[in-house]
């Protein structure tokens, strides 16, 4: 076995002295924690960074799937406080490698983030998710993108919300960002994979896991954040259009079959319950259930 030189340990210790003098700690249970996805989005990675730090001292877990673009390397300049993480993977795509993530963070509350988001600098978006999960003990998923007034899991034809800070229940939502309640994504099990293969967007994912939340006696919410830009507005430039768009158009079409087969027969429960929350909240009363929770 070949020792370290007496340099490397001299530099080793210097770095523990100055980790220990450092004015921010390890937290072992962490309020929140951002998970953000990346991939081929190098140029994003500063922006990305700023205005996250600006949020406080929260957990920060990267998920680089296989970029070719050095965003590795720009992640890693980045990455030096003690609740830092890179999980590093090879083009699995999103639905394996965030759940990965959500299951490593020991975070109460996760927020999804995207490579090609755009991170307010003022907190008060991060505040009222915070609020609403804190006033909601049910609430399991909190979207900021787009929310959806009704079953149909096609933007085009579900009744859809896109602005608008002011919270209120809703069938389901979109990333990102894209709030979860830890615990209950474990209770619900977590992403459906059979919606992608290795490798391809997982089109519809984010929404059906809302739909089985409500089937589960949990809740969704909405409150407009403008992380894709102003409402209305949205670039069609992701990653999934720029390099996989057939395989996208054909999980879209396949996924949205799959959704209305599982919750199509429930449409008119999921009606009920999102109108009896919205009404329970605009009254500002509750019921036993919401009250203590079951979380």
């Amino acid at each position: 076995m070949t020792a370290l030189d007496r340099e490397m340990i001299e530099r080793v210790k210097a770095d523990k002295k100055r980790r220990r003098s450092a004015a921010i700690e390890y937290q072992d249970r962490p309020g929140l924690a951002f998970i953000v996805q990346s991939f081929n989005r190098v140029s994003n990675i500063e922006q990305l960074i700023e205005g996250l730090r600006v949020m406080g001292q929260h957990e920060l877990i990267v998920c680089e799937d296989g970029s070719l673009d050095g965003s590795r390397e720009k992640w890693m300049s980045y990455l030096d406080r003690p609740n830092d993480f890179l999980i590093q993977s090879n083009d699995l795509h999103e639905i394996r490698i965030l759940d990965r993530a959500i299951r490593f963070t020991r975070a109460e509350i996760v927020c999804l983030v995207q490579d090609d988001d755009l991170i307010p600098r003022n907190t008060d978006w991060l505040d009222s998710a915070l609020r609403a999960f804190s006033h909601h003990p049910r609430l399991a998923i909190l979207g900021g993108f787009q929310g959806y007034q009704s079953f149909d899991p096609d933007p085009a034809k579900a009744k859809r919300l896109w602005g608008g800070d002011q919270f209120r229940f809703v069938h389901h939502v979109n990333i990102g960002p894209y709030f979860i309640r830890r615990r209950s994504y474990e209770a619900l099990g977590g992403w459906e994979y059979s919606f992608s293969e290795v490798g391809e967007p997982g089109i519809c994912f984010d929404s059906e896991l809302c739909l089985r939340a409500w089937m589960n006696d949990y809740q969704v919410g909405y409150s407009f954040v403008p992380f894709k830009g102003p409402s209305g507005h949205y670039p069609a430039d992701g990653g999934t259009v720029l390099f996989s768009d057939d395989i996208r158009v054909r999980n879209s079409v396949r996924n949205s079959d799959t959704i209305f087969e599982m919750y199509g027969p429930h449409a008119g429960r999921i009606d009920e319950l999102v109108a009896a929350a919205n009404a329970r909240c605009s009254t500002g009363t509750g019921d036993r259930r919401e009250k203590t929770g079951r979380d």
